[in-house]
């Protein structure tokens, strides 16, 4: 390879990583904490329950509670009973693995999660989600789940989040 080929070669990856930058603050990178929760078909839940998404450049991570109400509290000392393990497993959604995005529809892939059939199902496991990023705020609507929902999330990237500590 001759100078200018090389020359001409390094400006073009040069743009090229510029670019991939340049986009990586519109897409879904970053670590987001639900602000609000809709179940499409019902009202939106005012006090939505704690929840994280993270989203690096190819994978993910996202747990949150998938209920109405706070998390069932038990009794430390006595343990949990077999109703209160239950209550406690099915009021939480998680999983994580990788995700490819197409416009403003991403799909995730999940490698490990809480639902041992959806695990099971992976590489075939694909979820697919809409959605809209505006600054510090990213809508995303389930299109594939099966129960509907529409959440609203705020970026805590680079901040201390809701978990501060004094």
């Amino acid at each position: 390879m001759n100078k200018k080929n090389a020359t001409s070669l390094l400006t073009v990856l040069a743009f090229t990583i510029g670019l991939s930058s340049a986009q990586a603050d519109e897409r879904l990178e970053g670590a987001w904490i639900v602000s609000s929760w809709e179940a499409l078909g019902d009202e939106a839940i005012e006090d939505a329950q704690p929840g994280i998404f993270i989203f690096t450049s190819t994978n993910y991570a996202i747990m949150y509670v998938n209920t109405a109400e706070s998390r069932p509290e038990y009794d430390a000392d006595a343990g949990m009973s077999d109703d209160e393990k239950m209550a406690a497993y099915d009021s939480l959604t998680a999983n994580a693995g990788g995700y490819e995005v197409d416009g403003n529809t991403f799909t995730t892939y999940a490698y490990v999660a809480k639902d041992t059939n959806y695990m099971a199902g992976f590489p075939e496991n694909g979820t697919e989600f809409d959605f809209e990023r505006d600054g510090e705020t990213l809508t995303i609507t389930s299109k594939t789940f099966p129960q509907p929902f529409k959440v609203v999330l705020e970026r805590v990237e680079g901040e201390d989040g809701p978990w501060k500590t004094e």
